[in-house]
């Protein structure tokens, strides 16, 4: 073989390796250089934490970097949020949250932190469904049980909420204009663990909470499910009837999780991120046990994750300007 049919073939060769790797997204150099910080916008305990702690490792492994997880609740996520939002945009500071940051930035538009413009959003990890429990001393066995209860005595019923107006109070704020109202004493909380512990103890009568977060205590009796927020049921807890099928016909709303960078993160950087994320959340132990507690996996990247925040906002705002007044 001649030196010039080599160098053809060299020069072929090198062509379409360039053509190959601008064909694809544009990884970041050098990246990550130290470990990842994941922020959570809630107290330890709540189904944000679960997730987190599960997904973690799995998300590590796969950057070559360990991910350290820092619970910073309060201020329905928004202490979390602007924590992150203020963080070099390298890819090593992320925010793990759910609807409550969009929720948040609706009822606080005075914050400044807008989702378009403060994050750059890298994968929508879950969907879960809204769960309304209560505890075996209430005696309330079901949903019809839940709603006789509260018009029995409008105002009466101590309802926990992980975070003042967040994902649960939308769910039972819109549950109640379909019912004509359900008027109840709300109770507030930095987390969905500090929420549970006083259904536990008797403090509440009820709570509302994402399901993974009491997917546990309800198996092992703790306390009573009486409905799910979603069309469909759970396979995690099948037994669960859903809104839809008892009390108000075609209920469905469904919450989200997902990992967010600050605004400006580079491109590479973030489809590293979702390509490491969605690795890890489709990983048989990781889903497996995701899946367990009641996450349904989506692994969306960041433009449909951008869009489904875009449909929350939609669907949510006349709910929270409601709650708001």
């Amino acid at each position: 073989m001649s030196r010039a049919s080599v160098s053809r073939r060299g020069l072929l060769s090198g062509t379409a390796a360039l053509a190959l790797a601008l064909a694809r997204p544009a990884l970041a150099t050098g990246f990550p250089q130290r470990p990842l910080r994941l922020v959570i916008s809630s107290a330890p305990g709540a189904s944000l934490d679960a997730l987190a702690r599960i997904l973690a490792p799995a998300f590590g492994a796969r950057l070559g970097q360990a991910v350290v997880v820092e619970n910073q609740g309060g201020a329905n996520g928004m202490l979390a949020a602007q924590q992150v939002a203020r963080a070099e945009p390298d890819g090593h500071t992320l925010l793990l949250t759910g609807d409550a940051i969009v929720i948040a930035s609706l009822a606080q538009p005075q914050s400044g932190l807008s989702f378009d413009t403060a994050f750059a959003p890298v994968t929508q990890a879950v969907r879960a469904a809204q769960i309304l429990v209560t505890h075996p001393a209430s005696g309330i066995a079901d949903i019809a049980g839940y709603v006789a209860a509260v018009r029995a005595r409008p105002g009466a019923l101590n309802v926990g909420l992980p975070a003042q107006g967040g994902i649960a109070q939308v769910v039972h704020e819109m549950l109640g204009l379909r019912l004509g109202g359900l008027p109840v004493e709300y109770v507030s909380y930095r987390g969905g663990g500090p929420a549970i512990t006083d259904l536990i103890a008797r403090n509440t009568q009820a709570l509302v909470i994402t399901l993974p977060a009491v997917t546990e205590q309800v198996r092992q009796g703790a306390i009573i499910p009486l409905a799910v927020s979603t069309a469909a049921r759970d396979a995690a807890l099948s037994e669960v009837p859903t809104l839809a099928e008892t009390v108000a016909p075609g209920f469905d709303i469904e919450s989200w999780q997902g990992v967010l960078a600050p605004a400006r993160t580079p491109p590479g950087v973030v489809a590293q991120l979702h390509a490491a994320l969605a690795a890890a959340l489709r990983d048989a132990p990781v889903a497996e046990r995701l899946t367990g507690l009641g996450f349904g996996i989506t692994a969306y990247g960041p433009d449909e994750f951008r869009e489904r925040t875009r449909r929350s906002s939609h669907e949510f705002e006349p709910v929270i300007r409601r709650i708001g007044s």
